[in-house]
C-alpha cells in the first residue's frame, strides 16, 4: 500500500526538497529533525496550501474551539454570517486588542492582511516583520511573498533555526530532549517532537492537541526519514546522506521574546 510520501506529487516533493535545502544552508542537517519538520509541514500545509483558507466550510464548533474567546460570544447565526466576509472574519480572530498584543497587528485591517501563510502558516504582522528581517525580505509591505515557495522555504528554515538556537542557548533544549545539540538526536520521536514543539510554541501543547496534528506528524515522520535520499535527489545537494517548518499564530512572535502565550 502506498504511503503518504509515495502519494506526494512531483511539485510537493520538490517543495519538500526546497525546505530541506534551506535547512541545510542554516546548518540543520540531522535527518530525524529535518524529517520531523517535513512531517509537521505535511500536516500544516500539505506542501501546497500557502495561504490560510477553508474557514468558510469549517463548522462553527470547530472555529470556536480554535479561536476560543475571540468568537465565543457569537451565536451560530452571527458566526455563520461572519464567515461570509473574509476581512471581517480575520479581523475578528486576528485583530483587535488580542491581535495587537499577541500578533503585532496594531492597525485596523492587519488581521486580514497578515493571515496564515507559508508552509507552517506564519501569522501576524509581528511574525512577518521578524521573519522578513531574518531572510532579507520585506514581508510587512509585501505579505503575499510568503505565498511564494522559495520565500516560504527560507522563512520556515529561519523560523526553526532561530528557535532551535534560542532553546539551546537558554538550556531548554537539553532539558526537553536530553541532548545539547540537534546533531545528537538519533531517533524519529525526538525529531518530530522538536519540530512539533517549536511549531506549536510550547512543548506541552502536543499533549493537549485535539486536532490530531501531533498524531499525524508522528505517524508520518518515519516515512520522511526513509525517503530522505529521494528529496535530496529531487533537489540535488551534497549532504553526506544526513540532511533532507501557526506557528500557531502567536508562537514565533512570543518565542522571539522568550515567552510562551496561551493561544486560545
Amino acid at each position: 500500500m502506498a504511503t503518504f510520501v509515495d502519494k506526494l506529487s512531483a511539485e510537493q516533493k520538490s517543495r519538500a526538497s526546497l525546505i530541506a535545502s534551506e535547512l541545510k544552508k542554516l546548518g540543520i542537517t540531522n535527518k530525524y529533525v529535518v524529517a520531523g519538520i517535513l512531517a509537521v509541514v505535511s500536516k500544516e500545509s500539505d506542501f501546497n496550501r500557502l495561504k490560510e483558507q477553508g474557514y468558510q466550510n469549517t463548522s462553527n464548533a470547530r472555529i470556536k474551539a480554535i479561536f476560543g474567546s475571540r468568537v465565543a460570544s457569537l451565536s451560530d447565526a452571527q458566526l455563520t454570517a461572519l464567515k461570509k466576509d473574509y476581512n471581517k472574519f480575520f479581523e475578528a480572530v486576528y485583530g483587535g486588542a488580542w491581535g495587537a498584543k499577541s500578533l503585532g497587528n496594531d492597525k485596523v485591517g492587519d488581521g486580514a492582511k497578515y493571515v496564515g501563510r507559508g508552509y507552517n502558516q506564519l501569522t501576524g504582522k509581528g511574525n512577518y516583520k521578524l521573519i522578513g528581517t531574518n531572510i532579507g525580505v520585506d514581508l510587512v509591505n509585501n505579505p503575499q511573498l510568503m505565498e511564494t515557495p522559495s520565500v516560504a522555504a527560507k522563512a520556515i528554515a529561519s523560523y526553526f533555526k532561530t528557535n532551535i538556537d534560542r532553546l539551546i542557548k537558554n538550556g531548554t533544549f537539553k532539558a526537553r530532549y536530553m541532548v545539547d545539540s540537534v546533531d545528537k538526536i538519533n531517533n524519529e520521536k525526538t525529531g518530530v517532537d522538536v519540530a512539533y514543539d517549536i511549531n506549536a510554541g510550547s512543548s506541552k501543547q502536543k499533549y493537549g492537541d485535539t486536532t490530531g496534528g501531533y498524531k499525524t506528524a508522528t505517524a508520518r515522520v518515519g516515512e520522511f526519514v526513509d525517503s530522505i535520499t529521494d528529496f535530496i535527489v529531487t533537489n540535488p545537494i551534497k549532504t553526506g546522506g544526513l540532511a533532507i517548518a501557526l506557528l500557531l499564530g502567536a508562537g514565533y512572535y512570543y518565542l522571539s521574546k522568550g515567552t510562551l502565550p496561551k493561544i486560545l
